[in-house]
C-alpha cells in the first residue's frame, strides 16, 4: 500500500470512527432544536434489572383495590355515596363486589371464575405475542392480574398499550360511531371471516394492520363495502366516503374510509386518523392492535370481562445507578486494555485499538437498531465475553507474529505467517461459539434468548474484526513508518529497514 493511499485511508477511517463515536456516546443535547438528538447508547433498551420498567395491575369489574375501597369509605364518611361495607367483601388485598362477583352464600360466582380464567389465558397470550424482551405475568389475590415489562417506551405510550391489550368482547365491523350505544353489526370478525393478522410498513403513513380474509370473509367484506359506498354516494348531505369501524366489544380498534367496493383477499387498515395524525406511527403500536385481533379470532378465546389497568413504573431492580456503574467499570477496563495494547505492541496495538473501536461501534449500532433486544446483566456478560474474545484473538495473532519474526523471517513474512497460524483456532472457536449461541437462541425464551442473540451478534462482529478488519488496519499503518520493525515494537540486530 502506497504512503499517499495510506494517509488518505487513515484520515478517512479516523473521521468515520470519531463521527460514529460521537453519535454513539454523546448524551442528548439540552438545547431546544426542531430535531432532538439522542445518542445510540441512549437508544439501547435496558432490561428491568438495569433500566427498570412499567407495570399494571388489572382489576376485573366488581373487584377494587384497597386504595379504592378506602376512598369509598372516605366518601361515605363525608356523606357521599353508600356504605361500602355493605357492598364489598375483603378478599386478600382486594375487595369483591357482593352484587357482581359473589352469590347469595358469599361464594364467588362460577361464571365469574370461568370468565376470569379465560381472560387470564387470552391476556397472557397477547403479551407473549408482543415478544417483549422481558415480562412477568401473574395472578394476585386470586382475581387480579399483574404485568411487568422492561423499559420499552415512555409511560404515556405504555399506558395506551396496557389499555388496548385489555380490550374484551367480540370482534365485528360496524358503520356506527363510538358515541352511539347501539352498534350496527355489519360483519363479525372471527375465524370464519379472518384467517390471519400481520403488520406491514405503510411508508409515510406509519404502519398498517393487514387482515387476511377467508373466501367467505372476502365475499362478505365486498358486500358491506359496496353497501356503504352506495349509501354514502346517494346521500348528498354526507361526504363521498363512509367510515367502517372494527370494534372489540365497545372499543374501536381501527377505522377506515370506504368510497368504493373492496373486493380483495387482504384488507389494510391504518394510515391517518380523522385529525390527520398517523394511526400507527410505530411498529409496536400496530403490533399491539394485531395481537388483540389475533387473540379473538377463535370463539373460545373471546371473553367479556372488563379489565381496568392501574399503570405504574418501577426503577432498576439492581439499583438506580447500576447501568451507570457498569458502564464506568467497562469504560475503565477498555481504557486499560487500550493503553496496554499500545505500550506492549505499539503499531500492532494501534491497529488493534482501531479494530476494537470498529467492533464496539458496530456492536452499539446492532444493539440500538436490532428489534427486540434489551440488555440486562446477562447481556452485559455476553458483551464482555464477546469483547474479551475479540481482544484475546488479536493478541494471539500478535504473539504468533512476534514468534515468527524472531525465527528470522522478514516483518511482512512474519505477519502473513503469524495470521496463518492463528487462522484455524480463531475460525474454529468462533464457529463453535456461533453455533452454541444460535442453538441457545432457538431453544430458549425471554432473557436467555436475548442474551444468546447478543452473544451471537458479538461473535460475528468479533470474527470479522479479528480476521479482517484489524489486519487491514495493520497494513494501513505499516505503510507510513520508515522503521517498521521498531513501529511494531520488535528488535533485531540488523538495522536495515524491512
Amino acid at each position: 500500500m502506497g504512503k499517499k493511499k495510506s494517509v488518505a485511508l487513515i484520515v478517512l477511517v479516523t473521521v468515520v470512527l470519531l463521527g460514529l463515536l460521537f453519535i454513539s456516546i454523546t448524551p442528548t443535547f439540552p438545547v431546544k432544536t426542531p430535531y432532538s438528538f439522542q445518542s445510540l447508547l441512549n437508544s439501547v433498551r435496558l432490561g428491568a434489572d438495569l433500566g427498570g420498567g412499567y407495570g399494571a395491575v388489572y382489576y376485573p369489574e366488581g373487584v377494587i383495590s384497597a386504595e379504592e375501597y378506602a376512598g369509598e369509605v372516605a366518601r361515605y364518611e363525608n356523606g357521599e355515596g353508600t356504605d361500602p361495607t355493605e357492598q364489598y367483601v375483603a378478599h386478600g388485598g382486594v375487595y369483591l363486589d357482593s352484587e357482581k362477583v359473589l352469590d347469595e352464600n358469599g361464594e364467588v360466582l362460577e361464571s365469574f371464575r370461568t370468565e376470569f380464567e379465560t381472560a387470564y389465558r387470552v391476556f397472557k397470550q397477547r403479551f407473549e405475542d408482543k415478544n417483549f424482551t422481558e415480562y412477568s405475568f401473574w395472578i394476585e389475590d386470586d382475581y387480579t392480574i399483574r404485568v411487568e415489562v422492561s423499559d420499552v417506551s415512555d409511560l404515556e405510550t405504555v399506558s395506551d398499550m396496557f389499555s388496548i391489550l385489555s380490550y374484551s368482547g367480540e370482534l365485528y365491523f360496524s358503520d356506527t360511531d363510538t358515541s352511539t350505544n347501539s352498534k350496527n353489526v355489519l360483519m363479525t370478525a372471527g375465524s370464519e371471516h379472518i384467517s390471519g393478522v400481520s403488520v406491514m410498513d405503510g411508508g409515510d403513513s406509519g404502519f398498517v394492520v393487514a387482515l387476511k380474509l377467508t373466501k367467505a370473509g372476502r365475499e362478505k367484506f365486498a358486500e358491506i363495502t359496496e353497501t356503504l359506498s352506495s349509501s354514502s354516494s346517494s346521500d348528498s348531505s354526507s361526504s363521498s366516503s363512509a367510515t367502517l369501524y372494527l370494534y372489540m366489544g365497545t372499543d374501536v380498534l381501527m377505522s377506515m374510509s370506504v368510497s368504493s367496493t373492496l373486493d380483495q383477499d387482504v384488507v389494510y387498515i391504518g394510515g391517518t386518523t380523522s385529525s390527520g395524525s398517523v394511526a400507527y406511527p410505530t411498529r409496536e403500536s400496530a403490533e399491539t392492535v394485531a395481537c388483540v385481533i389475533r387473540s379473538a379470532l377463535n370463539e373460545e378465546d373471546v371473553f367479556s370481562l372488563d379489565l381496568q389497568p392501574q399503570v405504574y413504573s418501577y426503577g432498576a431492580t439492581m439499583g438506580e445507578h447500576a447501568a451507570l456503574i457498569i458502564a464506568v467499570v467497562f469504560g475503565v477496563a477498555v481504557l486499560a486494555m487500550l493503553v496496554f495494547s499500545l505500550v506492549r505492541y505499539k503499531g500492532m496495538g494501534l491497529a488493534h485499538v482501531y479494530g476494537f473501536f470498529t467492533y464496539a461501534l458496530i456492536f452499539i449500532l446492532c444493539l440500538a437498531f436490532v428489534q427486540g433486544i434489551a440488555v440486562n446483566i446477562a447481556g452485559v456478560f455476553a458483551i464482555l465475553l464477546s469483547a474479551a474474545m475479540m481482544v484475546g484473538f488479536n493478541y494471539y495473532a500478535f504473539r504468533n507474529i512476534r514468534k515468527e519474526f524472531y525465527t528470522g523471517k522478514t516483518l511482512t513474512s512474519a505477519i502473513k505467517s503469524g495470521y496463518r497460524k492463528s487462522l484455524a483456532v480463531t475460525i474454529d472457536t468462533h464457529i463453535i461459539l456461533f453455533i452454541a449461541s444460535l442453538v441457545l437462541y432457538l431453544i430458549s425464551l425471554g432473557s436467555a434468548q436475548y442474551m444468546a442473540l447478543i452473544f451471537l451478534i458479538g461473535t460475528v462482529i468479533s470474527a470479522a474484526c479479528t480476521l479482517a478488519v484489524t489486519r487491514f488496519y495493520l497494513y494501513m499503518f505499516l505503510a507510513q513508518p520508515k522503521n517498521k520493525i521498531a513501529f511494531c515494537n520488535f528488535r533485531r540486530e540488523e538495522t536495515e529497514d524491512e
